[in-house]
C-alpha cells in the first residue's frame, strides 16, 4: 500500500536514512512525519505536495491553475460571505466555480472541514487541489491582517511559542529552500515603513521573493534567533548567529546576522555550503597568464600571498582552489577563519570566536606552535594580525591571506596603514591578487552583440586581446535577451575576473621607499587591470560590457 514516505522514496526525494532518521525523531518527540522531514531538511514543502498529490490523486495548484482561470479574490470570497479571516484561519483559497463545482485550495488535503462548510452552504460539489504555503500566500495575504496576538509588543514566551508553531515553521524553511533552489547567496529579511518583505541575493543582485506581512515579523524573526540559538528578547543589540540545518538532503551552514533599526530588527542570512564548493585552480577559469602566475607563487615555500576584494568577491573560494593544489601528505596545512566555510579533509580548520579571546591574531599566534607548513588566514583585520603573518612568512611558511582593499596594489598601503613597516612588507609578500564576480551570460538566450567592439573602443579599451597576445580571446562580444532559464535577466551564475601580480625585486624596491608609486609602475609593466580583465571576458562572449561596468567602475 502506497503511504507519503513510500512515494518520497520511491521519486528518489528520501534517501533510506533520512527517513529513519525522521521516524526516529517522531517515535522519540511526537509530530507529524511531514512536520519532521520538512525540520530536518530532508525533503521541500514542494516535494511533500507532489507526494501527497499523487498519494491522494488530486491536483496540485499549478496544475489546476494551467487548465483553469482565477477569479478575482473579492468576487469568490464576497460569494461565500465567510471572509478573509476564515480563509486564512482554514490555511484554503476558494479558487473558482467550474461546471457548478466550487475548487478550493488547500496546505492539508487531508481536512475536509473546508470543503464540508462549503458544501452545505452552497449545496454544490466542492474539490480540492493542494498548494504549498508561499503559493497560498501570494493568493491570498497571508497573515497580512493578523490578530493582535501577533503583535510586536507580544512577550518573549508568545513569541517563543509562536515562532515554534506550524506556520511559521512551514514559512522558514520554504523561504531557505527557495533560495537555496535559486543558487542564492544570502536571504535578507527587511521592515520599513510598515512593509516586511524577504529579498534574496542571486548573482549578487537582489530578488523580492515574498511580503509575509508586519504583523508577522516579530514571529518570523523570533523563529530565526532560535534556530541560531540567540537571546529573541534582546531586540536593541546587534547579534550574530549560526544555523547547521539540512535543504533536500544536504548539509547547509547558515551564518545569521540581526541589526536592530527603526521599523524593527533585520536579519541577513548567509548560506554557506559547508562541504561542497570548493573549486580548483583550474575551476577558477583564469586566463592563461593568471594561471602561470599563480601556479609560480603556490610553488613558493615561503612568503605571503593576499588576496583582496570586498566582501563576497570570492576571495574565500579562491583561497581553498589555492589550497586544493597544496594539501598532501608531505604539507602541514592550518587555517585560521571566522567562519569555516568549507570543511576540507587533510586540513586542520580553526574557527575564530572573539567573543572568548580567541581572535585571528591569538590564534594564529598559537598556530605557528604547531609546525605548519602553510597557514590560511581568513581575513587580516588589524596590526597585530597582520605583524604576526608576516613573522610567519619571514620564519619560512606560506601565508594565504585575505585583505579588504579595492585593487592589488592597495593592498601595501592598507597593511601600512596598520603599522606595519614598509620594508617588512617588501620582504615577505611575494604576490598578490584582486578579485570580483561578473554576471555570466546565459547561454541559453545569449546571442552575437554586433555593437559590442564600439563599446569597448568607445570607452577606450581598444584591442585588448593583441596586447596580451599570448591569451585565446576572440571578439564575440554578446548580449541576452532574457528566457524562462535565467528568470528574464540574461545571466546565469557568476565568474570572477581579476588583477594579480608577483613581486620583483624592482617592486621591493618601490614598496619599502615609495608605495605611493607601485600603481604607476604596475601600468607601465604590462599589468592587467580588473576592468581590462572583465573587458577581455565580455569579448570573450562570458559577460557583457555593461556588467563589467557595473562591478569594476
Amino acid at each position: 500500500m502506497l503511504s507519503l514516505e513510500r512515494i518520497l522514496l520511491k521519486n528518489g526525494v528520501l534517501q533510506d536514512s533520512d527517513l529513519a532518521r525522521a521516524e526516529s525523531a517522531v517515535k522519540n518527540y511526537g509530530g507529524q512525519l511531514e512536520d519532521v522531514l520538512l525540520g530536518q531538511g530532508a525533503c521541500s514543502e514542494e516535494d511533500i505536495l507532489a507526494a501527497n498529490a499523487e498519494l491522494f490523486g488530486v491536483k496540485t495548484y499549478q496544475q489546476w491553475l494551467a487548465e483553469n482561470s482565477l477569479q478575482a479574490i473579492t468576487e469568490v470570497t464576497n460569494a461565500y460571505e465567510l471572509g478573509k479571516k476564515w480563509w486564512q484561519e482554514q490555511q484554503a483559497f476558494p479558487l473558482a466555480e467550474v461546471d457548478d463545482v466550487i475548487w478550493i485550495a488547500t496546505t492539508d488535503i487531508k481536512d475536509n472541514f473546508v470543503q464540508t462548510v462549503l458544501a452545505r452552504k452552497t449545496s454544490k460539489t466542492v474539490e480540492s487541489v493542494i498548494i504549498v504555503s508561499h503559493e497560498l500566500r501570494q493568493l491570498l495575504g497571508l497573515f497580512e491582517d493578523a490578530d493582535q496576538h501577533l503583535s510586536l509588543a507580544a512577550d518573549a514566551q508568545s513569541l517563543r511559542d509562536l515562532a515554534t508553531g506550524a506556520p511559521i515553521i512551514h514559512f522558514v524553511n520554504d523561504i531557505i529552500q527557495r533560495a537555496v533552489d535559486a543558487k542564492a547567496s544570502d536571504i535578507h529579511f527587511e521592515s520599513y515603513r510598515g512593509v516586511f518583505r524577504v529579498r534574496i541575493r542571486v548573482d549578487g543582485v537582489m530578488h523580492e521573493i515574498d511580503r509575509p506581512g508586519i504583523g508577522m515579523q516579530a514571529a518570523i524573526v523570533s523563529r530565526l534567533k532560535l534556530m541560531a540559538n540567540l537571546d529573541i528578547s534582546e531586540k536593541r543589540l546587534p547579534q550574530d548567529g549560526r544555523i547547521r540545518t539540512r535543504v533536500s538532503g544536504k548539509d547547509l551552514d547558515i551564518r545569521v546576522a540581526t541589526t536592530p533599526g527603526v521599523a524593527g530588527e533585520s536579519l541577513v542570512l548567509r548560506l554557506l555550503d559547508s562541504v561542497d564548493g570548493v573549486s580548483s585552480l583550474t575551476e577558477l577559469d583564469m586566463f592563461e597568464d593568471h594561471l602561470e602566475t599563480t601556479g609560480k607563487l603556490l610553488a613558493s615555500s615561503s612568503g605571503i600571498i593576499i588576496v583582496t576584494g570586498p566582501t563576497g568577491s570570492g576571495k574565500t573560494t579562491s583561497l581553498y582552489a589555492f589550497l586544493s593544489e597544496l594539501i598532501g601528505d608531505e604539507r602541514k596545512i592550518i587555517t585560521v577563519e571566522d567562519p569555516v566555510e568549507y570543511q576540507t579533509p587533510g586540513i586542520t580548520q580553526i574557527q575564530v570566536h572573539s567573543e572568548i579571546g580567541l581572535s585571528f591574531a591569538s590564534v594564529l599566534r598559537s598556530v605557528l606552535r604547531q609546525d605548519p607548513d602553510i597557514i590560511l588566514v581568513g581575513e587580516i583585520r588589524d596590526r597585530e594580525t597582520a605583524e604576526t603573518a608576516v613573522q610567519a612568512a619571514l620564519t619560512g611558511h606560506l601565508v594565504l591571506a585575505t585583505l579588504h582593499t579595492n585593487d592589488a596594489a592597495s593592498a601595501f598601503v592598507r597593511l601600512m596603514d596598520m603599522g606595519v613597516e614598509s620594508y617588512l612588507l617588501a620582504t615577505s609578500v611575494i604576490g598578490v591578487m584582486a578579485q570580483r564576480l561578473v554576471r555570466k551570460s546565459c547561454i541559453h538566450c545569449k546571442s552575437p552583440d554586433q555593437t559590442g567592439s564600439g563599446q569597448a573602443e568607445a570607452l577606450g579599451y581598444v584591442d585588448l586581446e593583441k596586447k596580451w597576445p599570448g591569451l585565446s580571446v576572440d571578439k564575440n562580444y554578446a548580449e541576452s535577451e532574457g528566457c524562462p532559464v535565467c528568470l528574464g535577466t540574461g545571466f546565469a551564475g557568476r565568474r570572477s575576473i581579476f588583477e594579480m601580480f608577483a613581486v620583483n625585486e624592482t617592486m621591493r624596491h618601490i614598496i619599502s621607499t615609495k608605495p605611493e608609486q607601485l600603481s604607476a609602475h604596475l601600468a607601465e609593466s604590462g599589468f592587467r587591470s580588473l576592468k581590462e580583465d572583465g573587458m577581455l571576458r565580455a569579448a570573450a562572449g562570458d559577460t557583457t560590457i555593461s556588467e563589467v561596468i557595473r562591478v569594476a567602475g
